[in-house]
């Protein structure tokens, strides 16, 4: 009987430990996933993408903070965390790309961060109604302020702000650069989008208003941001709202739901 107690006892211990290692990990990767920003899959890419010689210089590192025995089973576990065959657990990704950082070009840092923002970036929709009056610099000047109110003039989301922390580790002169490189990354793709589409889109407007029967529209695109130009019936001008649809006269409507009635029943009996 005491025997089969210790061995109950010894078995409920062992799940209890192999249980809260299990929600360690689980925390540890939940903590290095909001280190890097919300999406840590662009950097274990790079990271299994690196050269030998690269990724000797992190392994030397490695094995001077936690030891040989840890250098060694990342050596030999490598191919399998490359092949996702082996998960690697929270405490050994957070140990190494904490060490990538001060091994990495700006060039690298620079990519990282457009790879996250490609996450993260917000999106938005506007419409605009327009008449076949309306004045198409007008237009164009409507959609310019939209597109640099959504594009550039936002707080840089708490995910970017972790993966600059992680990227700079400190070095405030870096993250001043990742911040410089990634707002004018956001500078280039707008001036890109108003300087290419817009045009167009103003000139189809042009054609479009001058033939229009009932309904046309147009559509600018920046990133994850869409602007639509709808040429309407029913506006002067230009509008951000959609135009009043006519009411309907039901006063009689009974009188035509009646007709359809009878005219069901009379093929029923033809």
């Amino acid at each position: 009987m005491r025997s089969h107690r210790r061995y109950h006892y010894s078995s409920y211990d062992r799940r209890s430990v192999g249980h809260e290692r299990a929600l360690e990990h689980i925390r540890q990767a939940k903590k290095l996933t909001e280190e890097l920003g919300g999406t840590d899959q662009d950097v274990k890419k790079y990271f299994f993408a690196l050269q030998y010689r690269q990724l000797k210089v992190i392994l030397d590192k490695y094995e001077r903070r936690y030891g040989s025995s840890a250098r060694e089973y990342a050596e030999q576990t490598m191919p399998r965390w490359r092949s996702g065959e082996v998960h690697m657990s929270g405490m050994v990704a957070e140990r190494l790309f904490n060490l990538l950082p001060p091994t990495m070009p700006i060039e690298a840092k620079y990519k990282l961060t457009e790879s996250l923002w490609k996450h993260v970036e917000p999106s938005s929709t506007k419409s605009y109604y327009i008449g076949v009056d309306a004045d198409l610099d007008e237009i164009s000047r409507n959609v310019r302020q939209h597109l640099e109110k959504v594009v550039i003039q936002y707080k840089i989301p708490k995910s970017m702000e972790s993966r600059f922390d992680w990227l700079s580790r400190g070095d405030v002169e870096v993250k001043q650069k990742l911040l410089n490189h990634f707002r004018q990354q956001e500078r280039l793709l707008l001036t890109e989008a108003l300087h290419a589409q817009l045009p167009i889109l103003i000139n189809h407007l042009n054609g479009e208003m001058g033939s229009l029967t009932s309904h046309a529209a147009q559509t600018l695109k920046v990133g994850k941001h869409e602007v639509r130009i709808i040429i309407t019936e029913g506006v002067s001008g230009i509008s951000a709202t959609a135009p009043r649809q006519p009411k309907q006269d039901v006063r009689y409507s009974w009188v035509w739901w009646l007709v359809g009635v009878v005219a069901v029943l009379w093929l029923l009996n033809a």
